[in-house]
């Protein structure tokens, strides 16, 4: 497991063996700072270590967006799905990192967990918050009570476990594939940019989702299941520009990216062949400094400003931002 002492960041690399209650105290042997240690297996993540002292660990709160900053032009109000029918592609983590890179560079963002499993919530500590499910449930009129503000300067509507019941409870409705468009209407001026988490399928919420944006951003491994994850969104995409007329700019992302495998940089040439055109000329490369920020419930680039990884979704976030602009 990876610790980090939060007053100097210096890391340690500790048997997970050693640490065997749900919380312990550490020294660091640098600056001789206190902190506590949090055992995930004793807080319901059995995939990330929190080294946060306690008291930081406040849940967010619901806060109403409308004036607490400038509204954003609503011609230029841009919504993204990230989206692949396969996997552990990155998804989650592209959602984060880009929503961080772009509130960075001073735009109003805000990110939506419309995956059932609300990993990207879990990121931002706020699976225990109220979801889109709960929202229309509620019967209001107001979903911006439903976002939350994170600690990093944009917002998130989270996601948790009873958004699966949005589907079962809703999908044979009338147009209910416009669910999500008509409640983003009334807020959707008030950001720079909108992003989505969908799930690893092409159901109800990647469907919905889809019909809210103007961009679908896939992220792709360079692995040939991930090319079929590829293909089945692009078809989606053509259907929903061919029945509903709505137009979605389609952009495949290459994630994860092993330079020095073979078979990595002949799909790589494989992709940019099938899809020409459509692949953003960012790259996403192979960082273990992604997943020591995930440990530590934190975006790449808070973590650390000079990841690999971290400087490659700034990258991305400004080539997104050309697009706009363009």
């Amino acid at each position: 497991m990876i610790i980090v002492c939060d007053k100097c960041k210096t890391k340690y690399d500790v048997n997970d063996s050693l640490i065997q209650k749900p919380e312990i105290r550490a020294r660091c042997s640098y600056c001789n700072h206190g902190f506590t240690v949090l055992n995930p297996k004793f807080y319901g993540n059995t995939q990330a270590a929190s080294v946060q002292l306690a008291s930081t660990r406040v849940p967010s709160a619901p806060v109403h967006i409308e004036g607490t900053r400038k509204r954003a032009a609503e011609s230029s109000s841009k919504v993204i799905t990230v989206c692949n029918q396969k996997g552990g592609v990155a998804k989650t983590t592209t959602c984060l990192n880009l929503g961080t890179s772009l509130a960075m560079m001073g735009k109003q963002v805000l990110l939506i967990d419309f995956d059932v499993q609300a990993n990207l919530s879990s990121l931002l500590k706020s699976d225990h918050c109220d979801s889109f499910y709960d929202f229309i449930q509620s019967g209001e009129s107001d979903l911006s009570s439903y976002i939350v503000k994170t600690g990093h300067d944009f917002w998130l509507l989270p996601a948790n476990s009873r958004l699966s019941l949005l589907a079962k409870n809703h999908m044979r409705e009338k147009h209910f594939e416009y669910m999500l468009k008509d409640q983003l209407a009334a807020i959707k001026n008030f950001f720079d940019y909108i992003i989505i988490d969908t799930p690893p399928s092409g159901d109800f919420y990647t469907l919905n989702a889809l019909l809210a944006s103007d961009i679908a951003a896939v992220p792709s491994q360079c692995e040939y299941l991930s090319m079929n994850g590829i293909s089945h969104i692009r078809n989606m995409v053509d259907v929903i520009k061919a029945k509903a007329n709505h137009k979605i700019d389609f952009h495949v992302l290459v994630t994860m990216f092993d330079r020095s495998n073979t078979a990595s940089r002949v799909i790589f040439n494989k992709l940019n062949h099938d899809y020409y055109g459509s692949v953003f000329s960012t790259i996403i490369e192979r960082d273990e400094i992604v997943q020591q920020s995930q440990i530590l419930l934190t975006p790449t680039m808070a973590y650390d400003k000079n990841s690999r990884a971290g400087l490659q979704y700034f990258d991305l976030a400004k080539e997104i931002e050309s697009l706009r602009c363009a």
